[in-house]
């Protein structure tokens, strides 16, 4: 049995509930960070391409309870706001489960209605913890001279955020008593800031457990996560065969009006990713055109089996398509176990067979999640339209992570993972 973790967005939630006392795993926003007597500077996370600091994109919260030094474990993902850089990393942040700033049963305890009062009532959570930039989320060495209770990481944000509101906020500021440290309360006395274009989109994440069931119709072992270890790992080789449903069904295909095939699923929707309202979140139509010139060129026009399909010029994509319109709004797709199946938008540009080893440790990495297209739709940047050139864009982002789990050097706030970007064939 293959178990894998799907991501959907949320956007009604309840915003103190994606701060760092509640380990979420969310989009956008400014980080959560875990360990608050590290957080990164701004000179840590920039481009490699143009040397910009880079936006927060997605963070999930992945504890390995068997492991006493990422019994709280995080990785977070950044990207270039720059279309023409493409540039993405993923830095891996964790603690004990004894730690400065969380209870031992913080996990656990993090809906109960008075949990928040631990944090109020008991210095020892917060008086290690370091401030964060008001405009990125950052390390904060200043704080405003006016107002003294907002952070900055440097002049440059700080001005940036008077821009956006600040100027607004800070005299009102001033006048609230320092004893009312309820957030909720202030947001409600304060004028709301304009949006920051260095921010993505904040949205919550939920997440729901599958038992994956169709696999790809073939051996290859470029979609088995354990490849960069070069494992011959066949165990599921019959078991595709025997899991392989009936979406195969001659009832999936329908004919255009000129007499070629279409690939459509059991409610008749083309087999592109929508959203609930039915809008298309993105794809690659040249895909589907090829598969109805192949049926078209060899007379097959109403025939979909395995055969035809392990044919077809881009099986990866069609694969991914068929896995993904069961759940079209999944954005995350989360498994660690060693026979998933890894998606690919494209037979081509796959991830190397050789992962680069941990730079902390020089352990194997292991694949664990990948970041799907849809996720472009729930952020306003949809990859299917032609006037996105401003917009960060990708087929797929797969995140590979130190195998052991390696614990984080004290003079080091966050380790560095490998993130593999993929983009459909054009």
């Amino acid at each position: 049995m293959v178990d894998v973790v799907l991501g959907f967005t949320e956007q009604d939630f309840d915003k103190s509930q994606l701060t760092s006392n509640y380990f979420p795993t969310k989009v956008g926003g400014k980080p959560a960070w875990l360990d608050l007597s590290n957080i990164p500077k701004k000179e840590e996370l920039v481009c490699e391409k143009c040397s910009k600091q880079v936006s927060f994109l997605m963070q999930i919260y992945a504890p390995i309870d068997e492991k006493e030094e990422s019994f709280h474990r995080m990785i977070h993902i950044f990207c270039c706001k720059d279309p023409r850089c493409g540039y993405y990393i993923a830095i891996r942040t964790q603690l004990p489960q004894i730690n400065d700033f969380y209870p031992m049963d913080a996990d656990e305890r993090k809906y109960d209605q008075d949990y928040n009062d631990i944090y109020k009532n008991q210095l020892q959570y917060t008086k290690n913890r370091q401030n964060t930039c008001e405009y990125c989320g950052c390390f904060a060495k200043s704080n405003c001279s006016g107002c003294k209770k907002v952070h900055y990481c440097g002049k440059e944000h700080q001005q940036l955020d008077w821009q956006l509101g600040h100027s607004e906020q800070c005299k009102l500021l001033k006048d609230i008593n320092d004893d009312n440290d309820n957030s909720g309360d202030n947001d409600k006395k304060l004028p709301r800031k304009r949006a920051s274009e260095f921010l993505f989109k904040e949205l919550d994440i939920i997440t729901e457990n599958q038992e994956l069931k169709e696999f790809p119709p073939t051996n290859d072992n470029s979609n088995n996560n354990n490849n960069n270890n070069n494992n011959d790992n066949n165990d599921n080789d019959n078991d595709n065969d025997d899991e392989y449903d009936d979406d195969n069904d001659e009832d999936d295909i329908d004919l255009d009006e000129n007499g070629n095939a279409i690939y459509k699923n059991e409610i008749g929707k083309e087999l592109v990713p929508t959203n609930s309202g039915g809008e298309t979140v993105t794809g690659d139509a040249d895909a589907i055109s090829k598969f109805e010139d192949y049926v078209s060129e060899t007379g097959k026009k109403a025939e979909f089996n395995e055969e035809t399909f392990t044919k077809i010029k881009d099986k990866s994509l069609i694969y991914f398509k068929r896995i993904i319109e069961k759940d079209q709004d999944q954005i995350l797709r989360y498994s660690k176990h060693s026979n998933y199946p890894i998606l690919w938008v494209s037979d081509t540009d796959q991830a190397p067979s050789q992962i680069p080893t941990c730079s902390n440790c020089g352990s194997n990495r292991k694949f664990e999640f990948q970041i799907l297209p849809q996720l472009l739709y729930f952020l306003g940047m949809d990859s299917s339209l032609e006037n996105n050139s401003s917009d960060i864009d990708f087929g797929i982002l797969s995140i590979y992570t130190c195998e052991s789990s390696c614990k984080i050097n004290n003079s080091s706030s966050f380790v560095k993972e490998f993130i593999f970007k993929q983009d459909f064939k054009k």
